[in-house]
C-alpha cells in the first residue's frame, strides 16, 4: 500500500531516469518491508523552477539540481529497525539504479493506521493492520 511522491526539479532527470527513481523505491520497499511487487502507487512532481525550493547544503549533505525528495506514506507498526533499514536500502537502490548522488535523495516517511485508508468502496481495507 506504500504509497510515494517523487518530487524533482523542471529539466533535471529524462523520463527513464525518473522512471529508474520509481523502479528503486518499488525494490526497496519489496527488499525491506516485503511489499508484494503488485502493490505500487507512485506519483511523480516535476516541479518548475521557483516552485520546488530548497536549501542547498543541510546537516553536512550538500544539494545539487538533482535533488529528489521522496515522500513515502504507509501503514503504521513496523519497528524503528525496519524504517532505518528502509532508508538505507532507498538510497542504496535510487543511487545504483537512478545515478542520484547520495546527498541528493531526502526521504519522508509518513505512517497512518489502517483504518484511515480506503482502496475503494468507502472500506478500510487495511484497518486490522494497525498497531
Amino acid at each position: 500500500m506504500p504509497v510515494a511522491k517523487i518530487h524533482v526539479h523542471e529539466g533535471a532527470f529524462k523520463d527513464n531516469e525518473l522512471a529508474a527513481i520509481g523502479t528503486a523505491v518499488q525494490a526497496a520497499l519489496e527488499e525491506v518491508l516485503s511489499v508484494p511487487p503488485e502493490d505500487y502507487f507512485r506519483i511523480t512532481h516535476v516541479l518548475p523552477k521557483g516552485r520546488f525550493v530548497h536549501t542547498p547544503a543541510f546537516v553536512g549533505c550538500t544539494y545539487s539540481d538533482r535533488f529528489v525528495l521522496l515522500e513515502l506514506t504507509f501503514i503504521s507498526g513496523r519497528p524503528k529497525e525496519k524504517r532505518l533499514a528502509l532508508l538505507a536500502a532507498l538510497n542504496r537502490l535510487v543511487v545504483e539504479k537512478a545515478g542520484v548522488r547520495a546527498d541528493d535523495l531526502v526521504v519522508l516517511i509518513y505512517e497512518m493506521p489502517g483504518e484511515n485508508i480506503s482502496f475503494g468502496q468507502g472500506l478500510a481495507q487495511r484497518a486490522h493492520i494497525s498497531a
